[in-house]
């Protein structure tokens, strides 16, 4: 298992994230995007060092945007392709959402 790797963005509100998302850190990713959300309109997480997310993951993700919403948004930079095909899956009209470099 690869552990969670949550670092500042330089010159944006956001993380780069690396590692996986899955039952063992939900929490503290979970915790992470609530906090930014409350603080920061609009949100970058820098995806391409991430090698595996779960669901959970992702809905944390779609949650973070729908409480942004209308007002900001969450931009996903270099997902990895699962998790944008879950976010359509389970998320097919969340608002709030955009993929770049996919």
């Amino acid at each position: 298992m690869t552990p969670l790797i949550l670092e500042p963005l330089a010159g944006r509100p956001g993380l780069k994230v690396a590692g996986e998302i899955n039952v063992s850190n939900r929490t503290a990713w979970t915790g992470t995007l609530e906090q930014l959300a409350r603080s920061e309109p609009e949100i970058h997480l820098e995806m391409s060092g991430l090698r595996m997310v779960d669901a959970g993951g992702a809905a944390a993700v779609a949650v973070t945007a729908q409480r942004l919403t209308p007002r900001g948004r969450v931009v996903l930079h270099d997902p990895p392709p699962a998790l944008c095909r879950i976010l359509d899956l389970l998320w097919p009209e969340a608002a709030g959402i955009e993929v770049t470099g996919r």
